[in-house]
Order: structure tokens, then C-alpha cells, then sequence
């Protein structure tokens, strides 16, 4: 699930930044409007990949006492 959920993304937002800018129509401004697409899909997917993979494998965990490690074994043990 994991797998087909990244590649969604990264699709989705390869579309974004490699398909669309195809498609502006011609005017004076249609390079930087492609620019523009170009930087929203990268900084849009670098923001998501940063967050999914934060979730995926966390740095900091929570931090427990023993007795607190203590009573949590007993209390899911029965």
C-alpha cells in the first residue's frame, strides 16, 4: 500500500511539473507561468516526501520510565 501510495504522488506531481507546462498557451508570459508549474510541483513534492517519510520511519520515538514500560506489560498482557 505504501509503495502504490508513493508512486501516485510521484506521479501526480510529475504530471504537474512535466505534462502541464506542455499545455500553457502561447502568450508573453508563457514562460515564467511554466517556470512557475515547474517549481510548484517540486516544492509541493519535496514538502510531501519530507512529511511521508518522516511517518514512515520516525526519528524520535516516545520516551517511557520503566515503571511506566512496567505497567503497560502488565496492563496489555491480560
Amino acid at each position: 500500500m505504501g509503495f502504490l501510495v508513493f508512486l501516485l504522488f510521484t506521479l501526480i506531481w510529475g504530471a504537474v511539473g512535466g505534462v502541464l507546462p506542455l499545455f500553457v498557451p502561447r502568450s508573453d508570459n508563457r514562460g515564467i507561468i511554466q517556470v512557475m508549474l515547474i517549481t510548484t510541483a517540486a516544492c509541493c513534492y519535496v514538502m510531501w516526501l519530507c512529511t511521508y517519510m518522516a511517518q514512515v520511519n520516525p526519528l524520535v520515538g516516545p520516551q517511557l520510565s520503566g515503571v511506566t514500560r512496567l505497567l503497560m506489560a502488565r496492563g496489555w498482557s491480560s
